[in-house]
């Protein structure tokens, strides 16, 4: 259930998802009182953490007396309550500095870039690579190998070929091979990936391609045609850390982080989303499609390079220190985009 919160409660989840965070222990009212000092009598902040957990921000584990947040308190932090602070300014010149000494390799930054945002927040570092979304499609070849089947040679105006082979209903002579190239050429040549995918329909229809079928081929497979051939590149940092944190003291959540980590479609699908922009997305436990993730959270932010958008991210648990994440995160992204000037 979500409501709106007073002023004392929002101060009393803060206080106790804050405290979670860092000790990893149910949270008592007293030490709500004592150490955050909130003043107010004890009976009244007991009061106040039972009303949030009513209404599901806070729960307790067992029998324990204290509290820890549910993923809609975590949310309701994240998204109201928590104060997001500059990394300082000593952590920051060290960071630009490691990251200037790395010159012409940015492969070889974005795997440091994953080892610093894992160092810093104690959990899994992720980098991916910038994709290059508007590559424009700049020569188009076809390459008949039989009467039915045909190889596709796809140029982009960055040198990358992307090769498909295409089996089509009808044999095509060598002349209608030749028109059909043609036709190819005019109607894509100096469009992008995108707007290739976007159009290809009605910019085919009509010609001779749509007549033998090959419109219909083509649109049943632009996403393997006319998707981005270079390879991206992830990097992953820091298992050794995350497995420091309580939570893997259960051997489950163990053997789900391994085989996350190890399968790199999964993960980078998780990772990379939908992001289109530099904006942070956060995903909290239960708000994952995937049942076995509800003891993870990620938190991830897109960055520039070369007008490109990449991903970088933490994989951790639940119990993250979401301010210090959303703070690491920020003033990488804006590094790396200014370091290749794409700051604004």
């Amino acid at each position: 259930m979500n409501m709106h919160l007073t002023e004392r409660e929002s101060k009393i989840l803060a206080a106790t998802v804050e405290d979670y965070i860092h000790t990893a222990q149910p949270v008592p009212s007293k030490r709500v009182r004592d150490v955050y000092r909130i003043a107010i009598s004890p009976a009244t902040i007991r009061n106040t953490m039972a009303d949030l957990e009513r209404n599901g921000y806070l729960t307790h584990p067992h029998t324990s007396a204290g509290k820890v947040p549910t993923d809609q308190g975590y949310r309701t932090y994240v998204n109201q309550l928590m104060v997001v602070e500059d990394l300082n300014d000593q952590l920051a010149a060290e960071i630009i500095r490691n990251l200037e000494e790395i010159s012409g390799s940015v492969d070889k930054r974005l795997q440091i870039v994953a080892h610093i945002i894992s160092q810093l927040s104690g959990n899994v570092g992720i980098t991916i690579a910038p994709v290059n979304l508007t590559a424009r499609l700049s020569g188009i070849r076809l390459v008949p190998i039989s009467m039915q089947r045909t190889l596709y040679v796809l140029e982009l105006d960055s040198g990358s070929l992307h090769t498909v082979v295409a089996e089509t209903q009808q044999a095509l002579r060598d002349d209608q091979l030749i028109t059909v190239e043609e036709i190819l050429r005019e109607r894509l040549c100096g469009l992008t990936l995108e707007e290739i995918q976007a159009t290809i329909g009605s910019r085919l229809s009509g010609t001779l391609a749509d007549e033998l079928g090959v419109t219909t081929f083509i649109l049943e497979h632009s996403n393997e045609l006319f998707d981005a051939p270079d390879r991206v590149e992830m990097y992953t940092q820091g298992l050794s850390k995350i497995l420091e944190s309580p939570e893997f003291v259960d051997p489950a959540n163990v053997t789900i982080l391994a085989g996350l980590v190890e399968n790199e479609g999964r993960l980078r699908a998780l990772i990379q989303g939908s992001h289109l922009d530099e904006e942070v997305q956060v995903t909290i436990g239960t708000e994952h499609d995937d049942e076995q993730l509800e003891t993870f959270a990620t938190i991830s932010r897109g960055f520039y390079q070369g007008g490109n958008l990449g991903v970088m991210a933490v994989l951790a648990p639940t119990r993250v220190n979401y301010a210090q994440v959303f703070a690491i995160l920020e003033f990488l992204s804006n590094t790396l985009s200014e370091m290749t000037g794409d700051g604004s």
